[in-house]
This record gives structure tokens, sequence and C-alpha cells, in this order.
């Protein structure tokens, strides 16, 4: 009997043997099968090569046939040139006859163009000269017919104004000019009768520029020195009425700087106070700017919180500026207190440990100037540290509802409990 120990051991033998064998097979039939795949792809390549040769050769054998169609006709067309070119041959003498003819009648045809060219240049001139010598006749003429019509206009003028000087002499005087310094007794006035016909006209004018006589002249000079009068004494009103208002606003301006002096100065005090608390430390102030009038100047807020560098109230981030806000805001109450002070969403940029500050100032605010503050917000610490709650509930879709709760109230009834 064989021992099981070596029986296993000869089987394990067996095995491993077996696989080798089937590992060498199958690498053998790897192989085989690589050897078959290459094979078929050089089948499968020779046979697209052949397509592509018998394709080829197709190809080539059109061409040789386009060759010889295109050689064909290439013989036919030299042969054509060789006639043409014949012909042309025989007619050389012929062509140099017709160039010689060419060339005469060119010359002939220069020469009299030449001569056409001297006639048209003279006539050229000749016709400039008589263009010129028309122009200035017209021109003359043009001139002698305006002149002929200007002194027959001015005759006619003239024959105008003598028969209107006729008529109003014997309209307003009853006889003829001449007859009129004898009549009047006036020495005739010798000049420029145009000089003294427009020196009569300006008379003319100036009279009738002056109108009829205003019987109530003197009744409207009294109203007018009346009515200057009246606007005198009222704009001597209107100047004292001008310096007093000046005056008072001198003295407003005057008490309005030293009030707002004094309010900067208590904002100010109380605002570097309000910062420190609400940050932790820190300073700030209020600056004013762009004018020593308090009246015209600026307003600039300068903060510091902790651990940071002295700067505008723009160069904070969003938290700092709100409590920086607030600080100022508080400030102002501490200042001047009014009874209601709403603020909205004051709180949305802070965190946990500055919203538990901004509600203690908020208590102590309260205390110290008995105002009502009103908190519009939706931060919990802020909700949980108010003494009544108001907020808006839907208990049915498309109803809203007011909903109030005392915090203190309930404070009370859950330590009761």
């Amino acid at each position: 009997a064989i021992p099981a120990g070596d029986a296993l051991s000869g089987l394990a033998a067996s095995l491993a043997g077996a696989r080798g064998v089937a590992e060498t097979a199958r690498a053998g039939v790897a192989t085989a099968r690589a050897t078959v795949e290459s094979a078929g792809r050089d089948i499968e390549t020779a046979r697209r090569r052949l397509d592509a040769i018998v394709a080829e050769r197709a190809g080539w054998q059109r061409r040789r046939e386009a060759s010889a169609a295109q050689a064909s006709e290439l013989a036919r067309r030299a042969d054509a040139a060789r006639a043409e070119q014949a012909a042309l041959a025989a007619r050389d003498d012929e062509i140099a006859r017709d160039i010689a003819r060419l060339a005469t009648r060119t010359a002939t045809a220069e020469a009299a163009r030449t001569a056409a060219g001297d006639t048209l240049a003279r006539a050229e001139a000749q016709l400039a000269t008589l263009t010129a010598q028309a122009r200035a006749a017209d021109e003359a003429v043009a001139a002698a017919r305006e002149a002929r019509a200007t002194a027959r206009a001015e005759a006619e003028h003239q024959d105008g104004a003598r028969h209107d000087v006729e008529r109003l002499s014997g309209e307003r005087f009853q006889c003829p000019p001449p007859v009129l310094p004898g009549r009047f007794g006036f020495a005739p006035v010798a000049g420029d009768p145009q000089a003294l016909a427009a020196a009569h006209d300006q008379l003319v004018d100036d009279r009738e520029r002056l109108g009829p006589v205003n019987l109530r002249a003197d009744i409207e000079l009294a109203e007018l020195e009346a009515q200057a009068k009246l606007t005198l004494a009222e704009k001597a009103e209107l100047d004292t009425a001008i310096a007093r208002l000046r005056g008072s606003i001198g003295s407003i301006n005057r008490e309005g700087r030293t009030r707002l002096a004094a309010a900067f100065v208590a904002v100010d005090a109380h605002f570097r106070l309000l910062f420190g608390d609400l940050f932790g430390g820190g300073e700030a102030r209020l600056e004013l700017i762009e004018s020593d009038d308090p009246l015209e100047a600026g307003l600039e807020i300068m903060a510091q919180p902790p651990g940071k560098k002295l700067q505008s109230l723009t160069l904070l981030s969003g938290g700092e500026q709100a409590l920086t806000a607030t600080a100022l805001i508080f400030a102002l109450f501490l200042a001047n207190p009014a009874p209601i002070c709403v603020l909205d969403e004051v709180d949305a940029p802070l965190d946990d440990a500055n919203v538990e500050r901004f509600c203690d100032l908020l208590d102590r605010m309260a205390a110290d100037t008995k105002t009502r503050f009103l908190i519009v917000t939706h931060n919990a610490v802020t909700m949980s540290r108010m003494h009544r709650l108001y907020g808006v509930t839907m208990g049915e879709p498309g109803v809203s509802q007011l909903v109030s709760v005392d915090l203190q109230s309930a404070e009370r009834l859950l330590a009761a409990e």
C-alpha cells in the first residue's frame, strides 16, 4: 500500500505537470492564432492591393486611349498649321506691298492732319479774339442800357416829385412853388436837391414820430410820478425786509453752528463709548471734513476695531459697518432720545457673539432713554431677547393671521408651573 502523503505528492506533481503542459499548449494555440490572424491580415492587405492595382491598370488604360486620341488631334492640328504657314508664306509679298501703301497713306494723312491742326489753332485764336470783343460790346451795351434806364427812372422820379411838390403847394399854400418865396417872404434855399429832399423827409419823419398833441400829458405825468413814489416806497420796504431777513439768517446760522457743534461733540463722545462696548475694544471718532463751517462740512466716520488699523467706514467689512452704524444711531438717540426707534434687519450681517452685544446694548438703551425699540429680524438670538414677538402666520391657505407672544408672561407662567 502507498502512503497517503506520497500519493498526494504524486498527484500534485502530476497536476503541476499537466498544468505546465496545458499552459504550453495554450501558448502554442495563442501563437498559432496570432500567426493565423497575421496571415489573414496580410491576405486582406494583398487583396486590397490587388484591387488597387487592377483599378490603377484600368485608369492607365483609359489614359493611354485618351493620349492616343490627343496625339491624333495634335497631328491633325500640325497638318493644318503647316498648310496655313504655306499660305501665309505665299502672301508675304502681298503683305509687304500693302504695308508700303499704308505707310504712304499714313504720311500723307499725317501731313494733312498737321496742316489742319495749324488752321484750327489760327481759327481758335481768331474766335477767342472775336468772342472777347463781342463780350466787351455786350457789356458796353448792357451798361448803356442800364444807364439809360436809370436816367429814365430818375427823370420819372423827379417829374413825379415835381408834380407832388406842385400839388402840395397848391393844396397848402394855393400858389405854385416859384411864387412861394415872394408870397411868404423867404429866400430860396440853394443846395443839392437830393440832400434837401433827404433833410425834408427826415423832418417829416420826426414830426410823424411825435404824433398828435397829447392833451392828457400833465395828468399822465402826475400819475406816473405818484406810481414812481409808490414804487420807491415799496423798494425801500423790500430793502429793509431783505436786510432784516439777512440778519435773521445770520443769527440762525450762528445759532445753528453753535448747536451743531455742541451736538457733534455730544454725539462723538457717545459714539466713542458705544463703539468700544459693541466691539469689545477699539476706538472710533467722527470728523468734519471739506469745510471749516459745520453747516457746510461733511461727516467722516473713522473706526479702528480691535486688532486693526484706523480707517474709514467704507473700508470695513459688512458686519463691522453694521455695528459701527448701530453705534452711531444709538449715539444720536443718547444725544436726543426719541420715544420710538425702528431697526430693520440690523443684526443680519452679525454673528452670534456680536448679536449678543447688540442685544445687551438694546437693553441698556431702552433702560436709559425710555425708548421703545421695534426690531424687524429673523435672528433667533435677537428674538429670544425681546419682550414681545409679533409674526404673521398662514393657518389656512390664503388667510394670514397676526400672532403676538409676550415672552415675559410666558416665562412667568413657566416659572409658576
